[in-house]
């Protein structure tokens, strides 16, 4: 077991990611829970049999098996053991999964963090780059590396080049894991020729129709580029309106 924890594994799309356990034992927890309701007795069969799953795909498929593979054997296993129920959860585990994939394929945006096919649709409708023809030209990974790339090259103010390398890196980290989310103007702007950052500004507006018009015109621009607008002057804003 310890062996294959070493080597790799093909993807669907070809692309060669390390091995781990883990995630066998996690879908067969899955599987047997909800057929057992038993945390303590799901864990055990889950373990039990990852333990016996992993020597045979090397001896079977050799140190590189394909995702399909392995979970042909997961199901060929649950077979041999007589789990007859769970061996139908995992099939219909397998079945979800790729539903899941075959929307996210149509959605048209590569999915490098293993997002949700909701959170999918909304970066692809409103902060993923496009190219002229509306094409989804980045990824939800490249979109945080952009943002973070650009909200860190503020530290050549006030530090060196490594504590840029370093902010970007500790903020990219966290977008990554979820933990900190910028707003929506940043995550559509940054490192682009709009440049807006910002999601909240205020203007002025003096009591008459230059400034009102003035206003009315800047309101429009930032609203495009995704910012809000409030007024302190909005009394007078009314007065303005309202005089005969």
């Amino acid at each position: 077991m310890n062996n294959l924890l070493k080597k790799q594994v093909r993807r669907r799309d070809a692309k060669l990611v390390s091995f781990e356990s883990k995630k066998i034992y996690q879908a067969l927890y899955r599987a047997f829970f909800e057929n057992l309701q038993n945390k303590q007795e799901s864990e055990k069969k889950a373990q039990n049999l990852t333990k016996r799953i992993v020597p045979l795909l090397q001896q079977r498929f050799g140190e590189i098996p394909t995702v399909e593979e392995i979970q042909d054997l997961v199901e060929e296993m649950l077979i041999q053991e007589g789990f007859t129920r769970v061996v139908k959860s995992y099939i219909l585990y397998r079945r979800h999964h790729q539903d899941i994939r075959e929307m996210k394929i149509w959605i048209g945006v590569r999915d490098d963090l293993k997002l949700s096919v909701t959170t999918l649709q909304v970066l692809q409708k409103r902060y993923l780059r496009k190219d002229d023809q509306g094409q989804v030209i980045e990824s939800p990974a490249q979109m945080f590396g952009r943002v973070a790339r650009t909200v860190a090259e503020a530290e050549y103010l006030y530090g060196s080049s490594s504590d840029v390398r370093h902010y970007e890196e500790e903020f990219y980290s966290l977008m990554v894991r979820r933990e900190f989310m910028p707003n929506s103007p940043t995550l559509m702007n940054a490192g682009t020729q709009m440049g807006q950052l910002s999601a909240c500004f205020v203007i002025p507006v003096e009591d008459s129709i230059k400034s009102i018009f003035e206003a009315v015109k800047n309101m429009a621009l930032i609203h495009q580029s995704g910012g809000g607008t409030s007024s302190p002057s909005i009394i007078n804003f009314k007065n303005c309106c309202t005089r005969e």
